[in-house]
């Protein structure tokens, strides 16, 4: 008999919008602001240490110096780290700078991922409680959801800055937990695209898993529950 599900909590970057297109576009208007150079290579350099930034600060290697008196002050402190690396020479306050632009530019060109919103739709017709869970900043995330015309079948967005922790850690899914007060995790789906913070939050917090793998990686580490390359398939599953 086939699991019966009730709750699906959808990763948002790069499962339900392409962050990459999102990224690309605002960090080539930084750099145009700047004078500096502006073409793929140093758009793919930036997306290459985004993505290891966030692995690094997911494993923990990225620390704190200080306790910060407010969330918004190390997560300030945190995104500002990423602009300081890229650009070597600057200041964190100039960093925080840049980082308040780029986030702002985030939400000039969100790009939905194919038959985002249609698998959306069909589930929320279908009742099932849909859920995002993100480490995607706060402040974009009901604007990333409004421009791909989701927000209406979400009944709760879910970010890092909320629990303090990103995924996969356990803190994280403990929060949302608590959020919508539901510990039943057998009929729970978590669907992302990225193996060490979708997939293995799901995993270490026994939730089902369905990799959202569209480019076709080899995955030798996880044991998924499902793995799709395209989000209608999700259909075939639920």
């Amino acid at each position: 008999m086939p699991k019966i599900y009730k709750q699906i909590l959808f990763d948002l970057d790069n499962t339900l919008v392409d962050d990459n297109q999102n990224r690309k576009y605002a960090i080539k208007k930084i750099l145009i602001e700047r004078k500096e150079n502006a073409t793929d290579k140093e758009l793919k350099e930036f997306i290459e240490l985004d993505n290891q930034f966030w692995k690094d600060r997911a494993e923990g290697k990225i620390k704190e110096p200080y306790k910060f008196n407010t969330v918004e002050e190390k997560t300030q402190w945190v995104r500002a780290q990423r602009f300081i690396k890229y650009f070597n020479d600057i200041t964190l306050e100039e960093a925080k700078e840049i980082n308040d632009k780029y986030i702002k530019l985030l939400k000039e060109k969100i790009v939905p991922i194919k038959n985002s919103t249609e698998i959306l739709k069909y589930l929320y017709e279908k009742n099932y409680e849909l859920y995002i869970v993100t480490n995607s900043p706060t402040k974009i995330v009901n604007d990333k959801l409004n421009k791909i015309n989701a927000q209406k079948y979400i009944k709760y967005a879910f970010s890092a800055e909320e629990a303090g922790h990103m995924k996969p850690h356990d803190e994280f899914f403990r929060t949302f937990f608590e959020k919508i007060n539901n510990q039943n995790k057998e009929n729970m789906l978590i669907v992302g695209d990225e193996l060490d913070k979708d997939i293995l939050g799901g995993i270490k917090n026994k939730i089902d898993t369905c990799w959202f793998n569209p480019n076709q990686l080899k995955n030798e580490q996880y044991k998924v529950n499902y793995e799709i390359k395209e989000l209608l398939e999700l259909k075939n599953i639920l």
